[in-house]
């Protein structure tokens, strides 16, 4: 049986009415030459249904447990339709940056089907080209269900769907096997293999007590050692209109930054890339509250998700964990808010590792299921998300494809990320590198954030001012609109 460890199905039961749990991402695509957008589409399905063997979510859909005694499984979807996944959308004129990216926040805030695979691929048509024609390109707003995978997961992914050249590589066809797979379980081989889990589940948690106890001893002289510390206050955060329980509308806000530039400028402070997207993330918020009045006087912390995956591990699931980063947002010297930044993210990296032990992502319980769902429920119901939190806001560092991908013959200009608002955090940052550039996706609730594209501009603004104070001799370049014409696509600097 093909069934979900604790964290792929925690997502499920964390699943509410106006908390979806599917990330996303965007992929501008360069159409071949004398192909419209229809032909594209009419020609995507079959692509796609090809690889559908090599990503398993493509057609595995969900069957529970009865009486909800252990996690859902994954079995055969054998009414798989490839039309029901990969469908038109056209966006409204004139088709620029602000429509996309209104299309997607409203793509985004609606809930997935549970009866069948976790996926779609709505491909985004009319978009302008800024040379007048609205044919020559596509977006792909790719959306699946958290329970499938996590980021790393889910560039694995990309890369397995997608090509490296501009003709498709040959696919061998699904052996025997995948055809074979069980599109159903009897309920009685379900409640044996429950209990079963249980069992072992319990084994394991007595057998890995040495470990944990030692892991929880780390922690404790972590914590009262002064000169190594947890990587932010362990205090609740300070309150933003982001920690508040969100509403179903959504907003979507792109942006762009130059890997060079970022590493250039980490270089300069003894910084790694991600310390500094981390503090212009900081700075960024640190403009975009001081302009309205409301900026904290203790800064902000932001939950980042942590790989727990060992090197080369490319299956399809979750392996993460979350570390809390202090953002330096009451700092007002830029470079000063880096080293801030980056001694944070040291002990809370440091700390996620004493505390590896602890974080097993397998539990199995009678009922589990239930009473996770209903406690979300609750506390939507309740407005929990009202009191205090520990974290403001989530943001993420996904590493993406080094090289040109193509789809279908289509050439990938763009890897903008989607991803979750919470009740509590109704504002996540992620970014996704990409051949070179950080295509940076701001996700949240319309109530949290009505404006993600003024928090987008004032984060770029930081970065311009940054690169200046840090790189003077340096020219400075962000792409911030849609991507121009194909025959004249730059390069960023």
């Amino acid at each position: 049986m093909y069934k979900l460890s604790a964290t792929d199905a925690g997502f499920l039961y964390a699943e509410t009415p106006l908390c979806p749990m599917h990330v996303a991402s965007v992929q501008v695509m360069a159409l071949p030459d004398g192909v419209s957008e229809d032909e594209f589409i009419a020609s995507l399905k079959p692509f796609i249904a090809a690889r559908r063997h090599l990503v398993p979510y493509l057609t595995n859909r969900l069957q529970a447990t009865p009486f909800d005694l252990d996690h859902p499984l994954w079995v055969r979807d054998p009414d798989f339709d490839i039309d029901r996944h990969i469908y038109r959308v056209d966006v409204p004129a004139p088709g620029g940056q602000a429509e996309l990216e209104r299309t997607i926040a409203e793509l985004h805030a609606t809930p997935m089907d549970r009866r069948r695979p976790l996926w779609e691929t709505a491909v985004l048509c009319g978009l302008a080209d800024g040379d007048g024609s609205r044919n020559r390109r596509v977006a792909y707003y790719n959306r699946v269900h958290h329970a499938c995978l996590d980021g790393m997961a889910g560039q694995a992914a990309t890369m397995t769907l997608m090509d490296t050249q501009p003709e498709p590589r040959p696919v061998p066809t699904p052996p025997a096997e995948f055809t074979a797979r069980p599109a159903h379980h009897d309920a009685l081989s379900l409640m044996l293999d429950a209990w079963q889990n249980f069992a072992v589940a319990q084994v394991d948690q007595f057998t890995g007590w040495p470990k944990r106890l030692d892991a929880s001893a780390r922690l404790w002289q972590r914590a009262l050692d002064s000169s190594k510390g947890l990587g932010a206050p362990q205090a609740p955060a300070p309150k933003t209109n982001f920690n508040r329980p969100i509403g179903a509308a959504r907003t979507f806000a792109v942006g762009e930054l130059s890997v060079a530039d970022i590493k250039a400028v980490g270089r300069a402070l003894n910084a790694t890339l991600n310390d500094v997207f981390l503090a212009v993330c900081g700075g960024g918020l640190r403009r975009y509250f001081e302009a309205k009045g409301e900026l904290p006087k203790a800064s902000l912390i932001a939950g980042c998700p942590v790989s727990l995956r060992q090197p080369g591990d490319t299956s399809l699931n979750n392996q993460v964990t979350m570390m809390q980063v202090a953002l330096g947002t009451g700092i007002a010297d830029a470079k000063a808010r880096i080293a801030a930044v980056a001694a944070s993210a040291r002990a809370a990296k440091a700390t996620t590792a004493d505390a590896a032990p602890l974080l097993s992502g397998e539990a199995a319980l009678p009922g589990l299921p239930a009473a996770l769902r209903n406690a979300a429920l609750w506390a939507e119901r309740t407005r929990a998300g009202d009191g205090p939190q520990s974290i403001n806001l989530v943001i993420s560092n996904v590493p993406g494809p080094r090289q040109t991908l193509y789809s279908n013959g289509a050439r990938m200009l763009t890897h903008y990320p989607v991803s979750i608002a919470a009740h509590g955090t109704g504002v996540n940052l992620t970014v996704q590198s990409y051949d070179g550039v950080l295509y940076l996706g701001i996700t949240a609730c319309a109530k949290a954030l009505p404006d993600a594209d003024r928090l987008r501009d004032e984060m770029l603004a930081e970065f311009i001012d940054l690169k200046a104070a840090v790189l003077p001799a340096k020219v400075h370049a962000l792409s911030v609109a849609p991507p121009p014409p194909v025959e004249t696509l730059p390069r960023v600097a």
